[in-house]
């Protein structure tokens, strides 16, 4: 992974979390020093903190994910493992109601990962402090940009707050990953430089979670149960994992401020009012421990920074700074991995011409072929509901057609349920479920429900059972190294 020959001066990531662990590490094979800025001040075990409101909550990660941290941290997964993170197949081991449906559950080979979003970021994060050239600097917050006095049009570092003051921190090139709340269009504003276009879907969706212990005679039927809504019809979710401790990871969604409680009667008597009576019958009989959470999320957010007809050198915007998703789906940290691994191409360019000029322009063109897909699955989803606010496209009341048409199919078809989870774990963009093995038989299907009902043509009612025999975990278990 390292790069050979030439390596840059400094560089300064604004933001802890996966976005910016992540593209610390890319920049610790490039640059001779790498400076992580983060708020918080973490403790020494896995814990949830205020700059990542959504860590209390079910995460998923798509396997284009798992391959990334597997890439950047080879011994991960095993250590999460020996920590009691399960390593799943993502369909077998899966119970999902979708659309009316149940999915097939098959071995399909794709692992899923099953833990806390805490643990998984603070396996991350010590891996990333071991790098010899990275500093982690908490309790500091960026307030803004250094740009080049003599008109460059180059970022030239950043102005910190810490415990002792304010500094001014010299850099070669300056990360944003810090999140949804980043404040970089002021930044670039104040500098002289326009607001990015901001493309913006309104969603008014809520997180409520609550860790349970199971009920003593569950039979291990699945790993991880998924009911998602039906829209446009209905639009509330429930989600159960399992999780490091032999526990319950249970989380509640709603859109359009249909909150579920943060007292418990009221959180069981949401989870009853869900189109499918599952999660409610399994969490009845089982006892929460710990706090009910809640977590909510306006919008889901794209900025347009490779719009701007003006950008500054020595700068790049990434993850949720550049493009925040609906979480519902599960595409933030993928996306997150997705970018940093881009800039990691980029600096490779860009150490064989010998300069980082040229790096900013480059990765920000680059990145909508990162977000584009993800983007469109995700808000073409939410825009599904009439209620749902945003710019909604020439044809796309045909795209929902046919994408409600094949998330049916995937019911009772193995070959179109197996290109759903290409496109799904960003293995493959739109033309895995337009090719005409899957086109044909989702339009038959579609034909066929003019003339039939849903529960003549897939299964609504019957949960699939466990897969025989057991499947061994994806990845094998290591002993722990220390």
């Amino acid at each position: 992974m390292e790069t050979p020959g030439r390596r840059f001066g400094s560089a300064v990531v604004i933001g802890g979390s996966m976005a910016g662990l992540l593209s610390a590490r890319v920049l610790a094979d490039h640059f001779d020093k790498v400076t992580l800025v983060e708020r918080d001040v973490r403790g020494e075990g896995p814990a949830a903190r205020k700059g990542v409101p959504q860590g209390p909550h079910i995460h998923v990660l798509l396997d284009t994910g798992r391959r990334i941290l597997d890439k950047y941290f080879p011994d991960l997964f095993e250590q999460l493992q020996v920590q009691g993170a399960e390593l799943i197949d993502s369909s077998g081991d899966l119970a999902w109601h979708h659309f009316g449906v149940w999915k097939l559950r098959r071995t399909s080979g794709i692992p899923g990962l099953l833990c806390t979003r805490p643990l998984l970021e603070w396996n991350v994060l010590r891996r990333v402090k071991a790098r010899p050239n990275v500093a982690v600097r908490e309790g500091c917050s960026i307030e803004g940009l250094i740009s080049d006095e003599k008109g460059t049009g180059r970022i030239t570092g950043v102005r910190v707050k810490t415990p002792q003051g304010e500094e001014s921190w010299e850099a070669d090139l300056v990360v944003d990953a810090s999140g949804r709340g980043s404040r970089m269009p002021q930044w670039l504003e104040a500098i002289g430089y326009a607001r990015p276009e901001e493309e913006q879907v309104i969603v008014d969706l809520s997180y409520t979670t609550c860790l349970h212990e199971p009920p003593p005679h569950f039979q291990k039927e699945w790993k991880a149960l998924f009911l998602y809504p039906s829209p446009p019809k209905a639009w509330r979710a429930g989600f159960i994992s399992h999780v490091e401790g032999g526990r319950w990871l249970v989380t509640l969604n709603g859109y359009f401020g249909e909150h579920a409680p943060t007292e418990y009667a009221g959180f069981l008597e949401y989870a009853r009012s869900l189109t499918r009576p599952d999660l409610y019958n399994y969490l009845k009989e089982a006892t929460p421990i710990g706090p009910i959470s809640q977590h909510k999320v306006k919008d889901c957010r794209w900025r347009h920074y490779e719009k701007l007809p003006r950008f500054p050198e020595g700068l790049v915007i990434l993850g949720d700074a550049a493009c925040a998703f609906n979480p519902l789906y599960g595409q933030g940290m993928s996306v997150a991995g997705l970018g940093a691994e881009l800039l990691d191409t980029c600096l490779r360019e860009q150490a064989e011409r010998g300069e980082l000029s040229g790096l900013a322009q480059r990765f920000r063109e680059r990145l909508p072929e990162v977000i584009r897909l993800p983007w469109l699955l995700g808000t073409g989803m939410d825009l599904l509901y009439p209620q749902a606010v945003g710019k909604r496209p020439f044809g796309l009341g045909l795209l929902h057609w046919y994408l409600l048409r094949l998330m049916e199919r995937t019911s009772t078809d193995a070959h179109v349920h197996r290109q759903f989870y290409r496109i799904l774990h960003l293995h493959a963009g739109l033309e895995a479920v337009l090719q005409p093995s899957v086109a044909l038989p989702v339009l038959g299907h579609g034909v066929m429900s003019l003339l039939r009902p849903l529960e003549r043509l897939a299964n609504t009612e019957t949960r699939p059972p466990p897969l025989t025999p057991p499947r061994p975990s994806p990845v094998p278990v290591q002993k722990s190294t220390g």
